[in-house]
């Protein structure tokens, strides 16, 4: 298992620890998985409970090293931030941008090593996930900046909608 593979791995794994009411991390085994050419991993997850989750995960290494991750589970849709260096200490916004331009102004709270939106802003965080762009931007959370290039999401949300068929099947 490559380097990137183990850490997108870890990644997705500990964002499917932040939603103990869909299941454990530890309990669950991938059913199947999708690779785009950029980097992101996407994965359908069952757990011993018979919930399946879908999630897609890139690590960035560039600056500040982190990983983000959408989870999507029925309704529930989360974003996680993995700072590799510092763990969250509190909550805030997540906002990403790029020159000027805000897509996506998000609440956070910390969860284990993770920043994590919450089940409760579900929807407006898959509408953020929607208006992000292919390209490079800027992740603000807790007075740090993340930056990342998202190329490839495009094909990564499509694959989080292939899974979420297969999650219902």
């Amino acid at each position: 298992m490559g380097v990137m593979h183990r850490f997108s791995y870890a990644l997705i794994c500990s964002a499917w620890a932040i939603i103990p009411q869909i299941a454990l991390a530890d309990t669950s085994q991938v059913i199947k998985s999708w690779w785009t050419d950029a980097g992101w991993l996407t994965e359908l997850r069952q757990h011993a409970d018979g919930a399946r989750v879908c999630a897609t995960g890139k690590a960035f290494k560039e600056g500040r090293p982190f990983g983000l991750s959408i989870v999507k589970s029925g309704p529930v849709t989360l974003i996680t931030l993995v700072d590799e260096k510092q763990p969250p200490s509190r909550a805030g916004k997540m906002t990403f941008s790029d020159q000027g331009t805000t897509f996506g102004d998000l609440f956070v709270t910390p969860a284990g090593p993770a920043f994590a939106t919450t089940e409760g802003e579900s929807e407006q965080t898959w509408n953020t996930i929607n208006r992000l762009p292919a390209q490079p931007l800027s992740i603000g959370i807790d007075g740090s900046e993340y930056s990342a290039d998202l190329t490839g999401i495009d094909q990564a949300r499509e694959q989080l909608k292939v899974c979420e068929t297969e999650a219902s099947r």
